[in-house]
C-alpha cells in the first residue's frame, strides 16, 4: 500500500469511524487482524493486514474465516481494545505507518492505546502500545538476537530505520462514486482470492501426496510380507523331513543335512535348527510358521489389491487437485478428503464459502452437437453420482485408460438410434480433456453401457468396476 493511497484511506476512516466503537476483533490468520466497529448505527469491518506481499488497511465487505480459539495476538487485543473508542487514525511521516489512537474506559480510569500498523511489505507487523510508547503486543516479534529493531513485550517502541524495500504501487481506476475504501476492498481481493487459492490448493496436494506416499510405503511392506509368507508356506516340508530324520538329530544342533524323501531319488537338504530346541520341538516350530504363513497369504489376498486401489484413487485425488480452477472445485475436493478423514473440514459458519458455492453440484453439464446431454465428474462424489443416481442402463459411460480422469456420460434418453460415431468421439475426447492425459496426442479411452458400470460396495468416492467395454482412440478436447 502506497503512502498515497493510505492517505486517502485515512481521510475517509477518520471521516466515517472517528467517535466509533470497536465491538470486535478477530485474527484469522498470522497476518490478519479485522476490527469489526460500530459506527453510526452500523457495524463496519476494518481489515488491517500484515501480509508480506499485500500489506494494507481499509474497511471491507469480505467474511474472513474465524478461528474456533482466538489466536495469541487477537485475544490480547479482546481484552485490551475491545468496547474502545477510535479517537483518531493518523498517518507517521508520511510513510506506510498507520497509527490508530483509541480509548477505553476502565474502573474509571481512562486508558490510551495506540495500534499502529506498519505496512512495510516483509516487516510489515502490527503493534499495541500503551501511552509510553511501550509495547504490549505484537502480531510479530522481532526479538534482540538477529533483529536492528526489537518488538517485543516490555520494550519502549524506537522508531522504523529507513525503509529501503521497494513496495507495490497501486494504479487502480477509481469511480467517482465510490470510496477509497470501496476501490481498495476491489483491488486486493483478486490478488488475496487467487492467493488463498494456491495455498489451499497446495494444502490439499500435500496432503494427498503424504497419503500417497503411505499407502506405497505399506504396499511394498505388504509385498515384501507376501514374499515372505510363500517362503515360509514351505516350510511345512521341511518339518516332514525333520520327522523322517528324528533319530539323526540331537538337541544343540545348529544345522543338519538331511534326506529329503519327499521326492524321488532323495537329494540331500540343508535345514537350520534351533539349538535350544528338541529336534521334535523344531520339527513343529516349521510346522507353525508354515501354518502361520498360510494364515498371512489368505489376508494378504484381500489387503494387496485394496492398497492398490487406496494408491489407485489417491492418484483420481490428485488428479482433481491439479484440475481445479476455483474455489469451488476445492470445496468439493476438501469434503472428498474430510469425508476419508484425510483432512479436517473447516466449520462452514466461520469459513467464507458462498451459499451458492456449497450447493454447488460436483457435475459440468455438455452438449453435443448433435443435442445430447453429456455429464461430467468434477470429483469423486460427482463421479459418483454420474454413475449412481444419473445413470440408466442405455446411457454411455466414458473414462481415461489406465490413468485418472472425470467419468463422462452421454444421457441417451431413448435416442439409441440416433446416436452416432460423432458423439461417441465428443464425448471420449471430453474424457480425455478432463484426465490427466489432457495435453497428450492420441489417446485410449474406454466406454460402455451404463448397464455395466457399477461402484462396489464400500469402495472409494470415484472407483468403479466394469463389466463389458470397448476403446476408441481420440485426441483430448474440451466443450463449450
Amino acid at each position: 500500500m502506497s503512502p498515497k493511497l493510505l492517505k486517502d484511506i485515512i481521510s475517509e476512516l477518520n471521516e466515517l469511524l472517528s467517535g466509533s466503537i470497536i465491538s470486535k476483533i478477530h485474527q484469522s490468520d498470522e497476518r490478519n487482524i479485522i476490527l469489526r466497529i460500530f459506527a453510526r448505527g452500523r457495524e463496519e469491518r476494518l481489515i488491517i493486514s500484515a501480509h508480506h506481499k499485500y500489506p494494507r488497511i481499509h474497511l471491507t465487505e469480505a467474511v474472513f474465516y474465524n478461528p474456533p480459539s482466538p489466536l495469541r495476538f487477537c485475544a490480547y487485543l479482546r481484552s485490551r481494545i475491545t468496547n474502545a473508542r477510535i479517537e483518531e487514525f493518523r498517518q507517521k511521516d508520511d510513510e506506510r505507518v498507520l497509527e490508530v489512537a483509541l480509548a477505553r474506559k476502565h474502573d474509571e480510569i481512562i486508558e490510551k492505546f495506540t495500534l499502529i500498523a506498519e505496512l512495510t511489505g516483509k516487516s510489515s507487523n502490527i503493534i499495541l502500545v500503551d501511552e509510553s510508547g511501550i509495547v504490549l503486543d505484537a502480531i510479530r516479534y522481532f526479538p534482540p538476537d538477529g533483529s536492528l529493531r526489537v518488538v517485543m513485550p516490555g520494550v519502549v517502541l524506537e522508531p522504523l530505520p529507513p525503509h529501503k524495500e521497494a513496495f507495490r504501487q497501486e494504479e487502480f481506476p477509481k469511480e467517482p462514486y465510490i470510496t477509497w475504501n470501496e476501490a481498495t476492498d476491489a483491488y486486493y481481493s483478486s490478488f488475496i482470492k487467487e492467493e488463498e487459492f494456491i495455498s489451499e490448493r497446495n494444502r490439499f496436494r500435500r496432503v494427498a501426496l503424504d497419503a500417497e506416499k503411505k499407502l506405497k510405503k505399506k504396499l511394498l511392506n505388504l509385498n515384501g510380507d507376501k514374499d515372505r509368507a510363500e517362503r515360509e508356506r514351505e516350510f511345512s516340508k521341511l518339518g516332514d523331513i525333520l520327522i523322517y530324520n528324528l533319530n539323526k538329530m540331537k538337541r544343540g544342533m545348529k544345522e543338519v543335512e538331511l534326506d529329503d524323501y519327499t521326492v524321488y531319488p532323495p537329494e540331500k537338504v540343508k535345514v537350520a535348527l534351533d539349538e535350544k530346541l528338541s529336534p521334535k520341538e523344531n520339527a513343529e516350530k516349521y510346522f507353525k510358521r508354515s501354518k502361520k504363513a498360510k494364515t498371512a497369504l489368505n489376508l494378504l489376498k484381500d489387503r494387496i489389491p485394496q492398497v492398490e486401489t487406496d494408491i489407485e484413487y489417491m492418484g483420481n485425488v490428485l488428479y482433481e487437485i491439479e484440475a481445479a480452477r476455483n474455489r469451488e472445485d476445492l470445496r468439493l475436493i476438501e469434503d472428498e478428503l474430510a469425508k476419508g478423514g484425510y483432512v479436517k473440514k473447516m466449520p462452514e459458519e466461520a469459513g467464507h464459502i458462498k451459499e451458492e458455492e456449497k450447493k454447488a453440484e460436483p457435475i459440468r453439464r455438455y452438449t453435443s452437437s448433435e443435442g445430447f446431454e453429456i455429464l461430467c465428474g468434477k470429483s469423486g462424489a460427482g463421479n459418483d453420482m454420474i454413475v449412481q443416481r444419473h445413470a440408466a442402463n442405455e446411457d454411455i459411460w466414458f473414462h481415461i485408460a489406465h490413468m485418472p480422469g472425470s467419468h463422462v456420460l452421454i444421457k441417451v434418453a431413448g435416442r439409441a438410434k440416433e446416436l452416432t460415431k460423432k458423439t461417441i468421439e465428443e464425448a471420449a475426447a471430453l474424457a480425455a480433456w478432463h484426465s490427466k492425459a489432457q495435453n497428450a496426442g492420441k489417446v485410449e479411452v474406454i466406454y460402455a453401457e451404463a448397464k455395466h458400470v457399477r461402484k462396489p460396495k464400500g469402495a472409494k468416492p470415484g472407483m468403479v468396476t466394469v463389466k463389458e467395454h470397448k476403446s476408441i482412440l481420440v485426441r483430448p478436447k474440451g466443450m463449450e
